[in-house]
């Protein structure tokens, strides 16, 4: 398994975060890796989606499935379907699981972005640490900053 994980301070409260981070359509104002989000169907756990951005200078999608949703302290979702130039992407995880994390703090609310990906194999998960990983965790701490330095409760 390959996790990343990243965490900052928001001086805002948690109910703000929560409502920016949990609303899918919401994503593109803080989060690095979406340029646009569709809910195809449903509300919290459960809910399908369809996040529009780009890996590698590519246009990609990515079809993600809520698993779990915990107001106010937990939101994750799964990879059901990825898509790279409008084709299959290839194949170099077996399973990817994205995590938000959510603590109050110090007057403001601690975040922590996690992904965990296991490898479809050992040559792929080689590549994956060597390449991958180093655009994810920049692509998270773009986020956070994003995430610190707007006004929240607007």
């Amino acid at each position: 398994m390959i996790e990343i994980v990243r965490q900052a301070h928001v001086d805002a409260p948690v109910d703000d975060v929560w409502a920016k981070v949990s609303d899918a359509v919401r994503a593109p104002e803080w989060f690095a890796f979406a340029e646009r989000v569709e809910v195809r169907a449903g509300d919290g756990l459960g809910q399908l989606r369809t996040q529009h951005g780009r890996w590698g200078g590519k246009p990609a999608e990515v079809d993600q499935e809520v698993i779990a949703f915990e107001p106010g302290r937990l939101l994750a979702w799964r990879h059901v379907e990825e898509r790279l130039n409008g084709k299959p992407a290839p194949k170099f995880a077996a399973s990817t699981e994205f995590r938000i994390e959510l603590a109050q703090e110090d007057g403001g609310t601690s975040v922590t972005l996690r992904s965990l990906q296991e490898p479809a194999g050992r040559v792929k998960g080689w590549l994956m640490k060597a390449f991958g990983a180093k655009d994810v965790a920049k692509a998270m701490e773009t986020s956070l900053a994003r995430l610190s330095g707007e006004e929240l409760g607007q």
